[in-house]
Order: structure tokens, then sequence, then C-alpha cells
């Protein structure tokens, strides 16, 4: 077994073992958020980090993800497990929309592109009272049904729900990426898109299935956010959100999905642990390491499994 196998299954088994091993309140809290970002995190790795296709607005996804699955619960009595299928299904759809642009725009271009959706989502969801609750955001809608009603048995519940969900999707989008030709052709475009092209590649088909398929988990990710957190505002759809995503990203190491989703479980943990300490450190701790790890580790926690 490799060094890599051995790390991953070792995260998996301390994630699953945690609501047994640390059964308090403030620490289920923060890892079940740091499994939800660490499905953004793999999201955005499935765009940017296998197909090179740079978006600087995965906020907007998440946001939409996590818009419609509260408001589907709360304005049309959607189940939430039937709402988490209705955000993913619209940020993918959105996400296919903004595909288009992608055939023509690359590198800083595409970005901006999708910097600029992120903002349109922001404003609408800010402007539209009627749907979002405007800046307050949106509140007051159900969350999975069938869980414990204790307060701590039921965020064990969510959690092992929470890390089901999202094992299940990174093992989708690893073996899509990984086990498949669109995997392939995923890499290729990252290369070199017009000698993908010229080996036959249809990469306007893959850069489409690529978008889709990462606004689609943005989109779940969301979700399960709404449904833990039981409030969606506008805050969530700023840049900030996609910053400390592509932070996550950089600190795992891009074009992995392990090495994202692993980094976005300890950046993410390194990020809350410290608000004791003062929002701003913690902002500050996060940044150095990010810079640290840009400047000297460039290929990010997954490098330093491949070196040893």
């Amino acid at each position: 077994m490799t060094t890599r196998a051995r790390v991953t299954l070792a995260a998996v088994g301390g994630a699953a073992l945690l609501p047994v091993l640390l059964p308090h309140p403030f620490v289920l809290t923060i890892a079940t958020q740091a499994v939800i970002w660490a499905l953004l995190a793999a999201s955005w790795d499935l765009l940017s980090g296998y197909t090179g296709q740079i978006s600087f607005g995965h906020a907007g996804f998440f946001a939409l993800g996590a818009y419609a699955a509260a408001a589907a619960t709360k304005h049309a009595a959607v189940s939430p497990w039937l709402g988490l299928l209705v955000g993913a299904t619209i940020a993918a759809a959105v996400g296919l929309l903004t595909g288009f642009p992608a055939l023509r725009l690359r590198g800083h271009y595409l970005a901006l592109v999708t910097l600029g959706l992120a903002e349109i989502i922001r404003l609408v969801a800010t402007n539209w009272l009627a749907l979002t609750g405007g800046p307050f955001g949106i509140h007051d809608f159900r969350s999975f049904p069938g869980l414990p009603d204790g307060a701590l048995a039921h965020r064990q519940a969510m959690y092992l729900v929470v890390v089901t969900i999202v094992g299940v999707s990174v093992a989708v989008m690893y073996q899509v990426c990984e086990r498949t030709r669109a995997g392939q052709a995923f890499r290729a475009i990252r290369e070199d898109e017009v000698l993908a092209q010229t080996l036959g590649i249809d990469t306007t088909r893959y850069k489409l299935l690529a978008f889709t398929l990462s606004s689609g988990f943005a989109g779940l990710a969301g979700g399960l956010y709404a449904y833990y957190v039981q409030l969606v505002s506008p805050v969530v759809a700023g840049a900030a959100t996609t910053s400390l995503v592509i932070g996550m990203v950089v600190f795992g190491g891009l074009g992995t999905l392990w090495g994202p989703v692993l980094g976005a479980l300890l950046l993410y943990g390194v990020y809350e642990g410290l608000r004791f300490v003062g929002v701003v450190y913690n902002l500050v701790a996060v940044g150095l390491v990010i810079m640290v790890f840009v400047i000297f580790v460039p290929r990010g926690l997954a490098g330093l499994g491949r070196s040893a």
C-alpha cells in the first residue's frame, strides 16, 4: 500500500470515528462544516486542478445550491433529502450555461466571467426579498428528518450524514477524474487544449462536462451547508468564500482531489480553532499558511505524499 493510500485511509477512518472519539458539540460542529468545505474544495479542484479552467466564482454555485435547497424546503415544502438534489441540479444547470463562455475564454478572462457570475448571484440574493430573505438571509426551514432529538445525538447523526454524502461524492469525482476517459481528457485540456483538439479530443464536450460536474457538486455542498447551519445569507456568495476554497486546494495540492479534501479539513480546523485568539488573527494565520505552501511547497500536501 502506498503512502498516499495509507494517509487517505487514515484520514477517512479518523473522520468516521470522530463522533465516537470526541463526542463534543464544538468539535462536531467544526468537523461537520470542515467536511462540507472539503466537498466544495474538491469540486473546485475538478474544474481548475484537473481541467485548468480557472474559476473565481465557485462561491456563486455554492450559494446557489444552498439557496435553492433552502427555498425549496421553505416555500415548496420539499423534503430536505430531495432539496439536496434540487440545489445540486440547479447549480449544475447554471454551471452548464456558464461553461459556454469557457469555450471561447481562457485564463484570467474566464476567471473574471465566473467572478462576475458569483457577484450577480450575490446581488440577486440580496435583493430578492420574497424568495431569499434579502440581506438577512433565508431561515426557518426544515433540516433532515428522522434524526435523533437530543442535541449531541443530533449533531453526531448529522455529522455521519454529511460524511457519507461527501464521501460518496468525492469517490464519484475521483472515479471520473482518474478512472475514465473523461478524466484523461480533462488533464489533456489542462496541459494543452490545442494539442488535445489535434488528438481528436472533443474539448467542447469535456469542458462543459467539467463545468457541470464541478458546479453540481458545489451546489450539493451548498445544500448540506444550508441544512446544517439553518441559515443562508448573501455572504456565502462573496469572494472570500472562493478565496478560502482556492487556499484549501493550494494547501492540499492541485489536481489530486484527495489533497484538497485533506487540505480543507486541516485549514478549516485552523481557521475556526483560532477564532478564540481573534477573528483577524485567524485570517492572518490562514494567509500565512497559504503563502508558505505557495512559496515552499507548491505541490501542497499531495506533493509531500508523492515524495514520501
